[in-house]
């Protein structure tokens, strides 16, 4: 109880609240009041909710608010997708920091014109670099519905590691079924090494 109430006075971290820059987004750390705003079309949309295992179908903007929490900058952030051609947010990463600096990871692409266009990869790309660069994470997890088939196909592609497979594990108040989910892992070492090696084969 202690080291929770001191963790959550922390001061925002300077470096992973700094902006991060891709092709084609910018990834831009939101305070909780820009948090609130830019995950509010999630609220009662039944298909983001089940796929981020919410325990509801739909909320209310007062319940929105409690599920949201408070980002701080310092151990949990809501980072929004905003494309540089449209000007617009697509979408939002959330990243938690735990005290073992394990940094639990979850995206959302509610503009669903961008699906299929390679968003997953490049956030999340941006995402880890960004991270694993703070000597504050050693490890990043991971855990999505086993039906999700884009998410897993992305983490197996960036080279994540399934460590587990829950069965019937979560009970969806979307569609009353039981569902599957899938456990993935990365340490930041592991993503800081291959990112050294394509850095060398692209000089080559």
């Amino acid at each position: 109880m202690v080291l929770s109430i001191l963790r959550r006075k922390q001061p925002p971290d300077p470096y992973l609240c700094k902006p991060i820059i891709t092709d084609r987004f910018n990834i831009v750390n939101c305070t909780r009041k820009e948090a609130i705003k830019v995950t509010s079309p999630w609220r009662k949309d039944t298909e983001i909710l089940h796929n981020l295992m919410m325990r509801q179908a739909d909320y209310s903007v007062v319940e929105w608010v409690r599920v949201v929490g408070k980002p701080d900058g310092h151990a949990r952030f809501f980072h929004a997708i905003v494309s540089k051609e449209l000007k617009g947010t697509i979408g939002v990463h959330r990243t938690t920091i735990d005290g073992s600096g394990t940094a639990s990871l979850a995206i959302v692409i509610h503009a669903r014109s961008w699906w299929g266009k390679g968003v997953f990869e490049e956030v999340r790309t941006g995402i880890l670099d960004h991270f694993s660069a703070s000597d504050r994470v050693v490890r990043f997890a991971g855990q999505v519905l086993s039906r999700n088939v884009s998410s897993i196909y992305n983490y197996n592609k960036m080279g994540f590691r399934m460590t587990g497979y829950d069965r019937m594990a979560w009970l969806s108040p979307v569609t009353g079924e039981h569902c599957d989910t899938v456990h993935y892992e990365m340490l930041a070492q592991d993503w800081r090494d291959k990112r050294a090696e394509q850095a060398g084969s692209n000089e080559h």
